[in-house]
């Protein structure tokens, strides 16, 4: 069912099944609204708000967002392939079995967003703020986190092998829990994988 929206806010609405594909969504507010199996394909979002909002089986692929906020949102089995994001805010919102790849994150928050599991190989997480993120079992291989926030991130089983890490801040939990073989990392990032690994670095002769 295709609608076209002509609110500036949306609070508990039912879009489940709806057809919002290929639309412009500029400065709407939507509240604990439900879009179950909706079709979002190709939307353009700028300064648009999604609070407490259910994306559950929501097609979202080749859709581009800019400054968009989806805050405390549930996304199962939502297809983001092809999206694009440029300073959006993602803060608390979960992504379980999502298909993901390949997308486009840039200058966003990342803040306790849940990605457990997640399958993102590859994809470029430079410069993210992603700040106490549930990252346990995620896939990063090969991912580039230059200069990535991953502060309090929780890591246990991820796959960070091939991942360039310079600049990147990261706890130490994470340089023990997480799997880095043939990352990329500087000195100072070295040594401190090496103190979280119980090694004593002596001073050269």
């Amino acid at each position: 069912m295709a609608l076209q929206l002509t609110e500036s806010e949306y609070v508990d609405d039912d879009f489940a099944d709806v057809d919002l594909s290929g639309q412009e969504i500029e400065g709407i507010t939507f509240t604990g609204c439900d879009f179950t199996d909706a079709s979002l394909a190709g939307v353009r979002t700028r300064r648009a708000v999604f609070t407490g909002c259910v994306f559950t089986g929501a097609e979202l692929y080749g859709s581009v967002h800019r400054s968009t906020a989806f805050t405390a949102c549930t996304f199962l089995r939502t297809s983001w392939h092809g999206a694009d994001l440029q300073g959006c805010r993602l803060t608390g919102s979960s992504f379980s079995d999502c298909r993901m790849r390949p997308m486009v994150i840039r200058d966003s928050d990342l803040t306790l967003v849940s990605l457990g599991n997640a399958r993102l190989a590859g994809v470029d997480l430079s410069g993210l703020r992603m700040r106490e993120a549930n990252l346990v079992g995620a896939a990063l291989t090969g991912c580039d986190l230059r200069g990535a926030d991953l502060t309090g991130a929780r890591t246990g089983g991820a796959d960070l092998s091939g991942c360039d890490l310079r600049g990147a801040r990261i706890d130490a939990a994470t340089w023990v829990d997480a799997k880095l073989v043939g990352a990329t990392v500087e000195v100072d990032q070295a040594v401190l994988y090496a103190a979280a690994h119980g090694l004593t670095l002596a001073d050269p002769a």
